[in-house]
């Protein structure tokens, strides 16, 4: 097995073909943030964006992207603004620390990664695994999704609609939006909401450049969506995904803080699911997180899982020993306890 090290732009052709097809070969890993043209946008904003290109007698294997961080240790490409990690491969059997180790890293994080993905299954930290939500449109289409979810939560969103128009005007989904101040509002309400959001924005300048420029990218494994609902001419939510392979990855959502009162955030997801199965689009990934919105929206999930690999194996054992001390031991005893109120 051979390992080599690049920047995204060293890539070639020959490259991207492999790395389509491979992303391709699992629905799990046709998602934009595995995507060829995801690692390629955050190469050109971030000097530390890498991949280890894995080969084996010559032909192509496998695809690790990743930013290099302090210590020599690889953390997940585009973080925070990625939602999901892992190798792009061919379906061989791949060794993780092995190839951590050939690509000269002393170890690589993940945070969200497909928890089957057999590779990685070794090195997930214990009681991480949770699920990504999905909307499946694949089985009879919006209405049959629409029949499928809470009758009172349909009933109070179209209410909420209903004295939404009377008191603002006309509720109407714009499905692509090209208006740079539609961008501008979604991060001033996401970061007037989120601490973090906030942070991530001002400290981190290549954070609004990946964004600006894949919300408008128009790339076949990761297209920018930018959604914008409006009532009255007024717009209320805006919502941005990624589309890939026939399906929608959500990313940023934000929506007018004046108006919570209307459940403006779960609106827009109806109305997106309405438009995207008249697009012939069949999946709208939620993303990880167990929020509860999510839980009454979606209708399929998989699974995903945190954790490290590392190119020492005596490091890899003593992190997992603090790891149990200070984290797994505590966790689990929070779950007995929750289990037996």
């Amino acid at each position: 097995m051979r390992v080599t090290v690049v920047r995204p732009d060293e890539l070639g052709p020959h490259e991207a073909e492999a790395w389509s097809r491979f992303q391709q070969s699992s629905p799990v890993t046709m998602n934009p943030f595995l995507s060829f043209s995801f690692t390629q946008a955050v190469g050109r904003a971030r000097a530390a964006a890498r991949v280890a290109v894995v080969e084996e007698g010559g032909a192509l294997e496998a695809f690790l992207p990743f930013e290099l961080s302090s210590g020599n240790v690889g953390i997940p490409i585009g973080w925070p603004l990625n939602d999901l990690q892992g190798f792009v491969s061919s379906g061989a059997p791949l060794d993780a620390r092995e190839i951590v180790k050939r690509a000269g890293l002393r170890g690589w994080h993940f945070h969200h990664a497909p928890a089957d993905q057999q590779a990685l299954v070794p090195h997930q930290y214990n009681n991480t695994t949770i699920q990504a939500l999905l909307i499946d449109l694949k089985h009879g289409g919006y209405h049959e999704y629409l029949a499928g979810r809470s009758k009172s939560l349909v009933r109070n969103i179209a209410r909420l609609r209903r004295v939404m128009e009377r008191q603002l005007g006309t509720v109407s989904l714009e499905w692509s939006s090209s208006r740079p101040e539609h961008l501008r509002r979604l991060v001033e309400w996401k970061s007037g909401k989120y601490n973090t959001t906030r942070q991530l924005f001002a400290e981190d300048p290549t954070a609004l450049g990946i964004l600006e420029e894949l919300a408008t990218a128009a790339y076949t494994d990761c297209c920018g969506i930018v959604h914008v609902l409006s009532a009255g001419g007024r717009p209320i939510v805006v919502y941005v995904d990624l589309l890939a392979f026939g399906s929608l990855t959500g990313w940023f959502t934000a929506y007018d803080p004046e108006l919570s009162r209307f459940s403006p955030g779960t609106m827009m997801f109806f109305a997106i699911a309405k438009e995207a199965a008249n697009q012939g689009i069949l999946k709208i990934d939620l993303g990880y997180g167990e929020q509860s919105y999510k839980f009454r929206l979606a209708n399929d999930s998989y699974d995903v899982a945190r954790g490290a690999v590392w190119a020492s194996r005596m490091e890899n054992a003593v992190r997992r020993a603090y790891r149990w001390t200070y984290y797994d031991r505590r966790h689990g005893a929070k779950m007995v306890r929750q289990k037996l109120a």
